[in-house]
């Protein structure tokens, strides 16, 4: 038997004006940085890291790269979000599919050199991390068509 779908308001395709979606975006990369950073602070609170991994400007425990990372993902999907707002029928179905896609192929990046030899505790972090960054910037993106359908 087939069945038919359809879409409510909230679910047709929008297009998010530039402003909107430089607010939204720049809203998203401050939330993702402070929950990241928080994220971090009760990690190290909890379990004790070697040095090698928290010390220093550049060790992947570190406030600065978590700050950088941050950015650099809310950025990248502040810019993805906008083009799938502008082409696909369900714009937030979409984008929450390829987030959860491109978070995914993010805990990759625990195959760095960097990460050589780091204890479980470490990748632990790091992945709790990359969930928390994906999910408050799916969270906060998919807002801005959402609020623009209300108004």
């Amino acid at each position: 038997m087939a069945s038919m779908t359809t879409m409510n308001n909230s679910e047709l395709s929008r297009s998010v004006g530039t402003f909107r979606l430089a607010k939204y975006g720049l809203l998203a990369l401050l939330i993702v940085s402070i929950v990241n950073i928080l994220v971090l602070f009760i990690g190290l609170a909890i379990v004790e890291f070697p040095a090698e991994f928290v010390g220093g400007a550049f060790g992947p425990l570190a406030v600065g790269p978590v700050v950088v990372n941050s950015a650099v993902a809310a950025i990248g999907a502040t810019l993805v979000y906008g083009v799938v707002t502008r082409y696909a029928a369900r714009p937030n179905r979409t984008f929450t599919i390829i987030a959860g896609a491109a978070l995914v192929l993010s805990f990759t990046t625990f195959l760095a050199p960097d990460l050589s030899g780091a204890p479980p505790r470490v990748f632990a972090i790091l992945a709790v991390m990359h969930v928390t960054a994906a999910v408050t910037i799916v969270a906060v993106l998919t807002q801005a068509t959402n609020q623009e359908a209300e108004s």
